[in-house]
């Protein structure tokens, strides 16, 4: 298993219409798609969003995120409108 790790430092003032806009937009479209997103937290004080989703493997990884893609653009989702930074780590379960 795959997971990725998805810091975003969200623009000051924006964290509400951010959190809106990943509940609304983003939740669903990866629903949809069939990539569960395993939890989000926010850390306030330095206004960033964090947030973990799962893969099978390296190949459902690309291929999911070329579905997302298409779905973002069927569904007319703008992205990364509130995020002023964006950082992902994968990382590989340890045990089994």
């Amino acid at each position: 298993m795959i997971s990725q790790i998805r810091i975003y430092t969200i623009n000051k003032g924006e964290m509400d219409n951010f959190l809106k806009h990943f509940k609304d937009d983003i939740v669903t479209l990866h629903q949809k798609i069939g990539v569960p997103i395993v939890g989000s937290w926010v850390n306030r004080p330095q206004n960033e969003f964090i947030w973990v989703r799962n893969y099978k493997d390296k190949a459902e990884m690309e291929a999911k995120g070329k579905e997302f893609q298409a779905a973002v653009a069927a569904a007319g989702v703008k992205l990364g409108g509130n995020v002023a930074k964006m950082e992902v780590r994968e990382v590989e379960a340890a045990f089994a």
